[in-house]
């Protein structure tokens, strides 16, 4: 029987000429772009991918979706991407994407006027994310240009001006980060924070055990929603097998009241349909982890509505 879907994450790109939202990492490696991804084939990443793409996508017997969150692709340009954003979301029929997650940098001098903006001028904002997740181990990993933001003071000051315009914050981090990550969460016991692609497990079965004790720490804050998302990027060859160990855990650290499904599309079509991947979350949150037909709807549709207040 098809489960009604909410995606909590998945992104969108134009790289048409006539768009104004550019991604510089998204060029030819010629012209500044990437020329790897944790994903796989970057270059199957280079191309535009849009709404129609994503609903063409999402169109299948296993699943229907009735709502989605777009979170930020490292635009060049922030306002500019959520401008297109919310054009995409007006003209289509059902108004996908439902809900932005934008970009900002909370060290930055800028954060208030962006911040005033976003909540101004573009009502399906709905929260911010910002990479932080760094490597010491491999510099390809690092999303973000210095290792220390959690513990800044200006990063600090910009994520409590956060919290006062009502954003929810998207924590992209590495098990590695996640005490520093953790504390910022008990700092600020009121907000709506969202743990990016079950926390990033990148070391795969090598680092499970580091992977499940900053999972622990960011697990014992109440205020922290996990997304059951991403697994695919770090597991080019998926099956089940390898998938269930992360999803049993967060499912028993964050419990089905505190983790939403993310498709991660299109970064994890790169090695997966959409078909198959809800199959696979959903069999293993039903069969191996026992959840009930309400706690499945909870995963798959409630939290990411009350997450990101759609």
């Amino acid at each position: 029987m098809a489960i009604e879907i909410v995606d909590s994450h998945h992104h969108l790109w134009s790289l048409s000429p006539t768009n104004p939202t550019k991604y510089s990492w998204l060029r030819p490696v010629s012209e500044g772009g990437i020329a790897w991804h944790v994903a796989g084939d970057v270059e199957g990443l280079k191309q535009s991918y849009l709404i129609d793409d994503y609903l063409r996508d999402v169109t299948n017997p296993s699943c229907q979706l009735i709502k989605s969150v777009h979170v930020q692709a490292e635009a060049d340009d922030s306002i500019e991407e959520v401008k297109y954003l919310e054009q995409v979301s007006n003209e289509n029929s059902h108004g996908f994407p439902h809900a932005i997650v934008a970009h900002a940098n909370l060290a930055s001098s800028e954060l208030p006027k962006l911040l005033e903006t976003y909540t101004r001028d573009y009502p399906r904002v709905k929260g911010i994310r910002q990479l932080l997740n760094w490597s010491n181990k491999d510099s390809r990993l690092s999303m973000t240009d210095r290792p220390d933001y959690l513990t800044d003071k200006n990063w600090l000051e910009g994520f409590q001006l956060l919290t006062s315009h009502s954003l929810s914050f998207d924590f992209q981090v590495y098990p590695s980060q996640m005490i520093d990550a953790s504390k910022v969460a008990r700092q600020y016991p009121s907000a709506i924070l969202i743990l990016d692609h079950c926390g990033l497990p990148v070391d795969g079965q090598n680092g499970f055990d580091s992977w499940k004790e900053g999972m622990k720490h960011m697990a014992e804050q109440s205020n922290v929603i996990c997304k059951l998302s991403g697994l695919v990027m770090f597991n080019h060859a998926w099956s089940k097998e390898i998938l269930a160990p992360y999803i049993i855990e967060c499912l028993r650290l964050f419990t089905p009241k505190r983790c939403m499904f993310g498709s991660n599309f299109p970064v994890d079509k790169l090695n997966i349909t959409y078909e198959e991947l809800v199959n696979v979350y959903r069999d293993i949150a039903e069969n191996d982890a026992g959840l009930t037909k309400d706690e499945l709807e909870l995963i798959f549709k409630q939290n990411a509505i009350k997450a990101y207040r759609l």
